[in-house]
Formats: structure tokens, sequence, C-alpha cells
């Protein structure tokens, strides 16, 4: 027997399969558990976030949908950038909540050289350069359309958490978490099953309206010693 978990978003489904102490049943003995140091398990944590944010992204954004930068023109401390980027998100649920909207966000704050953010946000209402200016007075912006396809929300999650590594472990106290979202988002599906065959196929059957995107395929070990397989299954464009 062997485990699957699968994870599903709008236009993705992210397939691991796993073994535990419960399923390995082999004629050889599992490797010897890796004694886990703390860069794999750093690793590991920015694999495990960069794969919830891609799911969550793509679960909740859409074609055309606003990706803003917002810069300084001063840099300031990290104590008064989190006053500022919550000041501009309740702004701009003001605005959302006087047109009869809800607004849907996540952003990072980055900062190895100079503090800015990356924001991606709802479209449900036209939002122009005035608008930026009057919602964020402490510097520049740039507003851009989301693409919405299944290769943006991987790129963009990857970019998110590459970018916030450089300051996420330069005893930055204030951002915490690698990434801030609304709590209204949608999260993916998550199902697990349990399969009867002990091993898998070198060949992966994607299911109807799916591609299997082949960069994704990774055959590893885990920490328990176990060993798995993951891989990324996109849906079609059109199906």
């Amino acid at each position: 027997m062997r485990k699957r978990r699968i994870v599903s978003s709008k236009n993705m489904k992210e397939v691991l399969d796993y073994h535990n102490g419960r399923t390995y049943k082999n004629k050889s003995k599992r490797r010897q558990k890796i004694n886990a140091t703390p860069d794999a398990i750093k690793k590991q944590n920015e694999k495990m976030a960069e794969s919830e944010l891609r799911m969550t992204i793509d679960n909740n954004f859409k074609r055309n949908d606003y990706y803003i930068t917002l810069t300084y023109k001063e840099q300031p401390s990290w104590e008064q950038a989190k006053k500022d980027i919550r000041n501009f998100i309740r702004r701009l649920q003001r605005v959302y909540k006087k047109a009869g909207k809800e607004l849907k966000y996540i952003y990072v704050a980055e900062g190895k050289r100079r503090i800015h953010f990356h924001l991606l946000i709802n479209r449900e209402i036209d939002l122009y350069t005035e608008d930026i200016e009057k919602l964020w007075t402490s510097g520049m912006h740039k507003l851009v359309l989301y693409r919405g396809q299944a290769e943006d929300a991987i790129r963009l999650a990857s970019y998110f958490v590459k970018e916030k590594r450089a300051c996420y472990y330069e005893k930055n106290e204030v951002f915490k978490r690698r990434y801030t979202s609304s709590k209204n988002l949608v999260k993916p599906q998550v199902k697990v099953e349990t399969l009867k065959s002990n091993n898998w196929s070198n060949y992966i059957e994607p299911p109807k309206g799916y591609y299997v995107e082949t960069d994704s395929i990774v055959n590893g070990v885990s920490l328990e010693g176990y060993p798995y397989r993951f891989y990324r299954l996109i849906k079609i464009r059109g199906e």
C-alpha cells in the first residue's frame, strides 16, 4: 500500500505519492532516517510555504486582477513600514466596501536593499493611478495586470518566497511571515487516498483535461527515510 495526497486548485493538482511506517513494505530496509540539519528544515519549510502559496494564488485570483508594487521615497524602519502597509490595506478595504465589494489580497514585504511591497488583489473595481496615489502617499507605485494562468501562480509564488528569503532570516522580527493574506481566501481542496499498490509506475497517466508538468516531477526520500514522488498536473486551457 501507499498514500496519495492530492491538493487541487482551479487550474492545478499537486500529487504526492508517499510511504510511512504502516504502508512501506519492501524486501530491502528503508533508508536510515536523516538527521535533519537547520538548513534542511529551512528548505523543507520554504518548499511547503511555496506550495501553499501557489495553490492559494491559483485558487483565488484570476486574469486581469491587480499586481501592485509599492515603494518609498525615503527608507522607513520595519516598524513604520508595517504601519504603512496596514493603513494602505485598510484604505483599500474601505474603497471596496463603499462599492459593495470584498477585497482579497496577498502581499509580501521585501527589503534586502530598500523596503518595498508586492501585492496581488482581486479586481472587483477599476483602480487608476490617481486612486493608488491617494491610498499610498509614502512613495511610488506600479500597477500591472495579473495574467491568471497556472504558470503565473507558480512563478509568482516562487518569486515571493525567493525574494522574501533575503530579508526573512536577517533578524527581521516585524514581518515574521513569508507573506500576509486576507482571511477570506478560499483554501485549496486536499484529499488523501490509500492505494493498494506499494510502488508507482514510471509513467504518469494524467486525468482527462490535464497534462503532467514534467519539470515538476521529483523522486526522492523523505527525512524519515521513505521514498516519495511528487508531480504537478495543469489543466489544459479551454477544457
